[in-house]
């Protein structure tokens, strides 16, 4: 590598500390990057700034229960579903202990006098609708045909599916728009809406490509997994480490280093230097011009960078749920005041003297075993129940304010909050104030600090029908050998995440090459690729 003026001094210590490969962030999409190199024989350094690593896939442990930040419910794994094979490849399948949520009811909501169960797989879903809506039984069965045709069209959610030409483009207009022509409307569109927190963006907003992914991936199959058996920021560590890749956590990246208008490496904010031949930046990109020289970029393009719109933030109460009396056990349920499911998104919780228009609800598995309970022993009586509702920008700023003027304050937004959330569940759950007792609140003040997410967005940019390929970013920057990855770049959620590093990584070492070795197929030599070819 070109780098001019190194001194004599530079030369032992570049030696030392060169990588193939640098990662900053070890989220999802950070080290399946990791992952995926390394397996190839890379040798790879991933970079945390937190002393814990996985982003939001990190759990944390309060009165002896172990709860989850940003990993709620994992869709496709099943045997041979999209994310399955992508998990699979990764070895994390191995090291997950995965419990489906129930088969005739994974998602309950709660309407203004009528609730749904909603059964897993496509046909068991669409013929409840049927019965549910039987005057509107053609727009469904138009919606399940529409649905099957967007994701049989679209590049790598599923590795199995290789379309001849992408078709996600022409898939971004509104979700609004999209049922108003198919003659969905009223409950039966708020009902089909209605998850839409998943990925925090109103029915208006919403591109019909981001509804039909997710959508498709619930119904395939639906999971938990058992973090306090498995988590999987550890089973994502345990995955690197066994390929030969290394991480390093309390590593703060300060600047990326560019020499010749490429990316040579890192300097931390402790002042440590690491060289690499390529970075990898993995946060959320409006923090990447920080990190890099004025000049790295053009005007427009850092601009783009630096005001790019974020998904709202969340709001959760930890809850320990009596084990026997838990209602959320076998399902998330998602408790709606109105029939206007997107009422919420604009709501101002902070301020407004009602109760939230949505709230969020999710268990986690048992968090002991049953092979590790002792005869005898004591029984576990709680479960891990997690209560979100989306927070907007202002009440984010807000938060924030509260925050760094007064911590005795803050604390007591989140606790008057809090109470807030647990008597709108008790509208639906009478008893949750005698079975549910409140252990830990966190804001997107807290998302900020530990993933330095701006105004703690849970989804990274916002991809809006209205703004849709604003919010798209290449991997390759302008700069060579500096790439970008994560559900920003690519689309939101695990599955997102995973896949956007796959498709970065499509460029390292071919498209079938990778994809062969992701579906445990006959694998091809892999093509001879310089450095500099992914731009």
């Amino acid at each position: 590598m070109e780098r001019p003026e190194m001194t004599s001094m530079e030369m032992p210590a570049m030696k030392k500390n060169h990588f193939n490969t640098i990662i900053i962030g070890s989220g999802v999409s950070g080290m399946t990057a990791g992952i995926i190199q390394a397996k190839e024989g890379e040798k790879v350094l991933v970079l945390e700034q937190h002393k814990i690593p996985g982003g939001l896939t990190q759990t944390y442990t309060r009165k002896g229960m172990t709860f989850p930040t940003g990993v709620h419910r994992l869709g496709s794994l099943a045997p041979h579903q999209p994310l399955w094979h992508y998990f699979n490849y990764l070895g994390l399948m191995e090291r997950l202990d995965l419990v489906p949520l129930s088969s005739t009811c994974f998602e309950k909501f709660h309407f203004p006098g009528k609730t749904y169960e909603i059964p897993q797989g496509h046909y068991a879903f669409e013929q409840q609708l049927i019965t549910d809506f039987p005057d509107r039984k053609t727009s469904i069965s138009q919606y399940f045909k529409d649905l099957k045709k967007v994701i049989a069209g679209i590049h790598l959610y599923d590795p199995r599916i290789n379309p001849k030409k992408d078709l996600s483009l022409q898939y971004t207009g509104s979700l609004d728009h999209y049922f108003t022509a198919i003659g969905i409307h009223g409950k039966l569109k708020s009902l089909l809406c209605a998850n839409n927190p998943l990925y925090g963006m109103s029915s208006f907003e919403c591109p019909v490509l981001t509804h039909f992914l997710i959508s498709d991936s619930y119904l395939n199959a639906s999971f938990r997994i058992n973090e306090a058996k498995t988590p999987l920021a550890r089973a994502l560590v345990q995955s690197l480490e066994s390929q030969g890749g290394n991480i390093r956590t309390n590593a703060r990246v300060s600047t990326i280093l560019i020499r010749d208008k490429k990316s040579c490496g890192v300097t931390l904010s402790t002042g440590e230097t690491l060289f690499s031949d390529r970075v990898i930046y993995s946060g959320h990109p409006s923090l990447l011009p920080d990190l890099c020289p004025q000049d790295a970029f053009r005007p427009v393009y850092r601009k783009r960078l630096q005001t790019a719109k974020s998904t709202t933030g969340i709001f959760g109460v930890a809850m320990a749920w009596e084990k026997n009396n838990c209602p959320v056990a076998g399902n998330d349920t998602y408790i709606y005041n109105s029939w206007d499911v997107n009422a919420h998104y604009q709501q101002n919780n902070l301020l407004k003297m009602g109760l939230p228009e949505m709230v969020f609800l999710s268990a986690l598995p048992s968090f002991v075993a049953a092979e590790q309970t002792k005869p005898g022993g004591p029984e576990e009586k709680n479960l891990a129940v997690t209560a979100l509702i989306g927070i907007n920008h202002k009440e984010s700023a807000q938060m924030q304010a509260y925050y760094q003027k007064s911590k005795k304050e803050y604390e007591n937004v989140k606790e008057r909050l809090a109470q807030k959330i647990m008597e709108r569940i008790t509208h639906i759950y009478p008893t949750a104030g005698h079975h549910a007792q409140i252990t830990d609140t966190y804001s997107p003040t807290t998302f900020e600090r530990y993933t330095l997410t701006p105004k703690g967005s849970a989804y990274g940019i916002k991809k809006s029908a209205q703004h849709f390929l604003e919010g798209m970013f290449s991997p390759a920057t302008r700069v060579k050998n500096l790439f970008l990855t994560g559900q920003s770049v690519g689309f939101c959620g695990i599955h997102g995440a995973i896949v956007a590093s796959v498709n970065l990584c499509h460029g390292f070492y071919g498209k079938s090459y990778l994809t062969q070795k992701i579906l445990n197929q006959p694998i091809p030599d892999p093509p001879q690729i310089s450095q500099g070819d992914i731009q």
